[in-house]
């Protein structure tokens, strides 16, 4: 098994333990009519989440050919955008709706504003959407892992 391989096999296991915790911590959140939080309590759910679809992304990357050195890249590093731009540029389909939740989790944790400043007034929006939305997304983006690597 190659290097590659194998470090993918690991990103998808760690992204599934940390989806498996962000679905644990979001049996205990109070959501609105539309399953938006309601408190800032649930910031912890999309910073699990957040890393975990990092996770996947990598997966995803490197069961296509991407070396763990080109992930630790400036332009790839925590970059959930730039990591589905990547995804996308070697041909895979990726719905709308993940892209656009993709893009909207982006600014957040590249910045690692969820670990840190999002509960700092400095004008810039915590984005926590529908917490079922999140989680469709994770399921998408956990298909893109189980790639057969063979003629990849």
């Amino acid at each position: 098994m190659s290097v590659s391989v194998y470090l993918a096999s690991v990103y998808r296991i760690h992204g599934v333990t940390f989806w498996e915790s962000a679905k644990t911590l979001s049996e205990k959140i109070e959501v609105d009519g539309v399953g938006i939080p309601k408190r800032v309590t649930a910031i912890p759910f999309y910073f699990l989440a957040s890393h975990a679809a990092e996770l996947f992304l990598k997966s995803a990357l490197l069961k296509r050919g991407f070396s763990e050195g080109e992930l630790k890249k400036f332009s790839y590093r925590h970059s959930l955008k730039g990591l589905l731009d990547a995804l996308q540029e070697k041909g895979v389909s990726v719905t709308p709706a993940t892209t656009a939740m993709v893009s909207g989790l982006h600014d957040q944790h590249s910045t690692h504003a969820l670990r840190y400043t999002a509960l700092v007034d400095d004008g810039q929006p915590t984005d926590m959407p529908p917490m079922e939305l999140v989680f469709a997304m994770l399921e998408e983006l956990l298909m893109l892992t189980r790639i057969s690597t063979q003629g990849v």
